[in-house]
């Protein structure tokens, strides 16, 4: 049997199953729906888990064939009952759920192109698209009796020309004619709601955007008697301009809640059959690694879009997912204290938690004007995995390597501006290293951290921390954090990794050569505690020893061609390093 292909970037439920593609089987969300009576559903998940996807599916299984007859024409979709593409799934193993296969009018809009750099342009992309779904029905009108101003009406949206509040009525006035035609209640389907409302926040025109859209949703779905149920995907929920309080009961599902939690990205037990599928099955570790991490509700979730673009580069491990948003929000946000936001990335990249503040439901304007609010944004975008404390409190951490290089990415910048000003400095620190110039990367490493000493004046406290293990841990922060920041200007030519899991351990620093016949560096730090007597030497010796008997070398196999390994003592604002090149 031919080899199923991988959809990668198919978002078209029946192409993907008429391509004949790996499918992970979600049809199970539709059981879901159809059992709970709430009018108005929101899931809410990062991009890429599988949104799109699943509308898709949806509308495929709920929509008359009728409703696809303009579409067919054109050779869009076709006119034909679609159950042969649920043959095989799990939902057709439910005869009751299959009595709704094909029985409903859709209404389906996606807002992910209602976006650009003025209000203007984005809104006439919102019009394009409610054009869009009127074309699609306009059959009804040669059967359903509007008034003249109703026909009038439809006729200027789908040429653009209608006024603000007839697209505001948009959904609403579809829904009842969908009725008339049909005298069935109408599904609805909005992919991407919060898209035109992300970058008009960007862009500085929030305020008009809001205004539509809540119009659009509110008046368009409060009190619809013709709608049967409106489901309605994004990244977040968005509070504070009375889109979604304005409904009766609306059933939101964060990534937080249980309900559906299995039905966007891919179970591990999914991950395990797809890798076994096209023989990554012995990879699983190091792909758990890079993609894994999240939590939704009860359920741990591995990234889909990641996992199917590893597969289709025949297992080469990249941050696929990372690469393919916009992080102008999280910079700009995280931007409002830089020194605040400095100090918690150095904690996440060490493989450590923060408590914050976590808000299920996000108010864009307190995200630009509060850093502790970033998180909260952080977390539903899927830059943070969340566990838990106790009411809105959660520990956060970065949920992957993935991921992680985002967060590597700002925190190099950042230390770039401050280490700037310290010219060659940094640049001989770097050569010494490479040259396994003892003498001169303990001289320039001493001078960097006293130059920079200034900006730990205070100290980020970790999740499992004491007060009095605040201060213990104060200057071992500030080294590793300082360090790290340096090495990632290597990246071009050296992988640099902090506390990844090698061995019968994690080193603090590992920089690995990208061209595995040049040399490897491994960095440990070891501390004296406040009332420890040991000096520096013997700090040395210790970071060294550690080295050795937790094998990070061994575990770092074939990686590169030998390995420095460079014990790193610290003690108050000193620092001492001996580097060694074999045992």
């Amino acid at each position: 049997m031919p080899q199923k292909f991988i959809p990668l970037g198919k978002d078209n439920f029946k192409e993907l199953m008429e391509d004949d593609c790996y499918y992970v089987d979600k049809t199970l969300l539709i059981k879901e729906l159809l059992n709970n009576k709430s009018k108005v559903v929101l899931f809410t998940r990062p991009r890429r888990f599988g949104k799109t996807l699943n509308l898709s599916m949806l509308k495929c299984f709920f929509e008359k064939p009728e409703g696809r007859k303009i579409e067919a024409n054109i050779g869009i979709e076709e006119a034909k009952d679609y159950s042969y593409l649920f043959a095989g799934l799990n939902i057709a193993k439910e005869s009751e759920a299959m009595l709704h296969q094909g029985q409903y009018p859709v209404v389906n809009f996606s807002f992910k192109k209602v976006k650009a750099e003025e209000f203007a342009q984005a809104y006439e992309n919102l019009k394009k698209e409610i054009s869009k779904e009127y074309i699609k029905h306009k059959y009804i009108l040669d059967v359903v009796s509007l008034e003249e101003f109703e026909r009038e009406k439809y006729f200027n949206i789908i040429n653009l020309k209608a006024s603000e509040s007839d697209y505001t009525d948009a959904i609403k006035d579809l829904c009842k004619y969908l009725y008339w035609y049909y005298q069935k209640s109408v599904y609805v389907l909005i992919d991407e709601y919060d898209t035109p409302l992300h970058y008009a926040k960007l862009n500085g025109y929030y305020r008009e955007m809001i205004n539509i859209m809540r119009t659009l949703m509110v008046d368009g779905m409060k009190d619809n008697a013709a709608m049967k149920q409106a489901i309605i995907t994004g990244i977040m929920k968005i509070a504070g301009e009375s889109i979604f309080s304005s409904f009766n009961n609306p059933k939101t599902t964060t990534i937080s809640e249980s309900f559906c939690d299995d039905q966007f990205g891919f179970l591990e037990e999914e991950v395990l059959q797809l890798l076994k599928y096209f023989g990554f099955e012995a990879r699983f570790e190091e792909v758990k690694g890079w993609y894994n991490g999240y939590q939704f509700g009860e359920k741990i979730i591995y990234n889909q879009w990641s996992i199917l673009n590893f597969i289709d580069n025949k297992g080469i491990f990249k941050p696929y997912w990372v690469n393919t948003g916009d992080t102008d929000l999280i910079k700009k946000s995280l931007q409002l204290d830089i020194t605040q936001s400095k100090k918690n990335l150095e904690i996440l990249l060490r493989g450590e938690r923060i408590k914050v503040e976590i808000d299920q439901n996000i108010v864009y304007e307190d995200v630009l004007n509060d850093v502790s609010k970033s998180y909260s944004f952080l977390y539903h975008a899927g830059y943070l995995k969340g566990s838990w404390i106790e009411s809105t409190k959660y520990y956060v951490e970065i949920p992957n390597y993935e991921v992680a290089e985002v967060f590597k990415g700002m925190l190099k910048n950042w230390l770039n501006q401050d280490l700037f000003k310290q010219g060659d400095l940094v640049k001989n620190f770097i050569e010494s290293m490479l040259n396994k110039d003892e003498a001169i990367f303990n001289i320039k490493l001493n001078r960097i951290l006293l130059n920079s000493a200034s900006y730990y004046d205070t100290n980020v406290k970790g999740a499992n921390e004491t007060k009095e293990e605040q201060e213990e841990t104060k200057y071992e922060n500030f080294y590793h954090g300082i360090i790290l920041g340096i090495m990632l200007n290597l990246e071009e030519d050296y992988q640099v990794e902090s506390n990844k899991e090698y061995g019968l351990g994690k080193p603090d620093i590992v920089v690995i050569p990208r061209d595995s016949s040049k040399e490897g560096y491994i960095l440990e730090f070891k501390r004296a505690r406040k009332k420890e007597r040991i000096g520096l030497t013997a700090l040395t010796k210790a970071a060294h020893k550690q080295i050795i008997e937790k094998k990070y070398e061994a575990g770092l196999d074939k990686k590169a061609l030998s390995w420095v390994k460079i014990g790193i003592g610290c003690k108050g604002k000193e620092c001492r390093a001996v580097m060694v090149l074999g045992n």
